[in-house]
């Protein structure tokens, strides 16, 4: 009885106060990512880089990004189609008729990992012939890449967008080497360090198979590639000059 009367007298007040005035909150911005998906398929939350982009972002415009991770092949349509601003779609050709794209946000390079008792030299995208290389399925690995891969100059194993996935299976030797981004700012080193210490507990599972490391090749296939927010061309209200604006702002602050 006590719970019902509250619930009456919560019911009456609601009634009988004013309306209350409409508080204008940030605008909320519909924002699509490609996922990262773990060893079970179930998404991974974004790395600390890209989450601190994001919130100098939302800071800056005065936003709140409302995430939405989807495959990348999905991810790509729904930018297309309309349903949002997209984040880290590298560009194509086909891909600039249909989508606008802001300047650069951040930097990648995209490195080959090998197992360390099966390295090769590379100097040159003609150095992958022949081999099996691990990608993201729906990934776009900028136009050196895909043109090799559309010659067949190497064969790719496409899998889901987990990380750990892909480089158990270039343990068990299903591929030859797996392409990774990672943020310009590391060094070979610095990503093979990372990959050792992230596989470590995995490999125990493996089994006799995980008897080798990882290697990182010195020589990145690609340097400094840009990675950038992009709207559907009849989409852009503006959004793009406004990303634009608060990235020259936050590169002319320094890093925080």
């Amino acid at each position: 009885m006590r719970l019902r009367f509250t619930g009456f007298l919560l019911a009456a007040l609601l009634c009988c106060a004013p309306a209350p005035r409409a508080i204008a909150g940030p605008q909320t911005v519909h924002l699509i990512i490609g996922d990262t998906l773990d060893e079970q398929g179930k998404p991974k939350p974004l790395s600390p880089i890209k989450r601190k982009l994001l919130e100098a972002l939302e800071r800056e415009l005065g936003v709140t990004f409302e995430l939405h991770m989807s495959p990348w092949a999905r991810a790509e349509r729904y930018a297309i189609d309309g349903a949002g601003l997209i984040f880290g779609l590298p560009k194509s050709a086909d891909r600039l008729h249909a989508l606008r794209y802001s300047d650069v946000a951040a930097y990648n390079n995209l490195w080959i990992v090998t197992r360390s008792d099966a390295t090769f030299t590379y100097n040159r995208i003609e150095d992958l012939r022949g081999k099996a290389i691990g990608i993201v399925r729906g990934y776009h690995y900028g136009e050196q890449v895909e043109r090799a891969r559309a010659s067949k100059l190497f064969r790719t194993d496409e899998d889901i967008a987990s990380r750990g996935t892909r480089l158990t299976r270039l343990m068990l030797k299903r591929v030859d080497a797996v392409l990774l981004y990672q943020p310009s700012l590391q060094t070979a080193r610095d990503v093979e360090t990372e990959i050792n210490a992230y596989m470590a507990p995995r490999l125990r599972h493996i089994g006799a198979a995980a008897n080798a490391g990882y290697s990182v090749l010195p020589q990145p296939v690609a340097t400094d590639a840009g990675v950038f927010f992009a709207i559907a061309r009849n989409r852009d209200d503006g959004i793009i000059d406004r990303i634009n604006a608060a990235l020259a702002r936050l590169q002319q602050r320094g890093p925080n």
